[in-house]
């Protein structure tokens, strides 16, 4: 397999033809940041040979509509695993609202990232990292509006889940594919932010620092600074969205249930990598009994 960074910069001269923006990456931008974000489009496709009766009976359905939008597993897919509600509506809309608006000015930076990448490419990634810093502030937002991390903690999985289970919607670039929801793969950024809330939680209540006593520029400043520390950058980026996008194809033939498991055991998926392993955890909490019991998936928990 060959370098795609190599590749996208061997290809830095290529033609305004070759380079230009996907499509398919700009609407997954108008879908999930803009800043009237409704979730009113979330609909859920019924599967071939199920009855309508079966999924109107279906309880909470828009709240399970909302979870697998963004994790790519169908209802029935969840009742497979045993898997329980991990959010409502409500608290995913909570999530994506409870912040000062940043994703206003989305576009804007996104396509202007500090990057000497060529489009698409520079777009994914300065996509990733402004959805980097929306959801490390709307985490630290949350976590001082309930003294709470629960929420943020469920969004983190589920938008690393669905970084795989989404990853047949790629970008090309000089014939290497690259996966379109690794750039809203927010997890270990929202993990960092709640780390860092927990922490200022447990100051003093007259602490300067307490997380109750910031305001909300300051919130913003602390998640700007907790991504620059801990963002991936543009080379391990593309290598994730691009083995994401590949694993993802090489395993379309299967059940949804023996995806991730089988990219997991054909090493599709870098066991040495730290997304990877945040994505086995995300995995077994949202989806635990199809992870349960896998020799692969057990080193990674233990």
């Amino acid at each position: 397999m060959s370098d795609p960074l190599s590749a996208a910069n061997d290809a830095g001269s290529k033609s305004d033809t070759e380079s230009s923006r996907n499509p398919l990456l700009l609407d997954w931008l108008a879908r999930l940041t803009r800043a009237d974000l409704s979730l009113d489009f979330f609909s859920f496709p019924l599967r071939h040979g199920k009855s309508d009766v079966s999924i109107v009976k279906e309880p909470n359905i828009e709240d399970w509509n909302a979870v697998t939008h963004i994790c790519g597993y169908s209802i029935e897919d969840f009742h497979d695993a045993r898997a329980s509600l991990p959010l409502t509506s409500a608290e995913i809309d909570y999530f994506r609202r409870n912040h000062r608006g940043t994703e206003n000015y989305v576009s804007r930076d996104f396509l202007t990232a500090q990057s000497d990448l060529p489009s698409p490419l520079a777009e994914l990634y300065g996509l990733y990292q402004n959805r980097a810093r929306i959801d490390a502030e709307a985490a630290l937002w949350i976590a001082q509006s309930t003294t709470s991390t629960r929420v943020a903690s469920a969004m983190a999985d589920m938008l690393a889940v669905g970084s795989f289970a989404n990853s047949m919607e790629y970008v090309t670039y000089m014939g290497v594919t690259y996966s379109v929801p690794c750039s809203f793969d927010t997890s270990a950024e929202i993990d960092h932010a709640n780390r860092e809330a927990t922490r200022r939680l447990a100051l003093p209540a007259d602490h300067p620092s307490h997380l109750l006593r910031l305001k909300p520029d300051e919130l913003g400043v602390l998640a700007a600074a907790i991504v620059e520390r801990n963002a991936l950058r543009p080379p391990a980026f593309l290598e994730k969205a691009n083995l994401l996008a590949e694993a993802r194809q090489d395993v379309t033939r299967l059940s949804p249930k023996e995806h991730f498991v089988t990219s997991i055991r054909e090493q599709d998926l870098p066991p040495e990598t730290l997304w990877t392993e945040r994505l086995v955890k995300a995995f077994s909490r949202l989806l635990p009994e199809w992870v349960a019991g896998i020799p692969e998936i057990q080193g990674f928990l233990s």
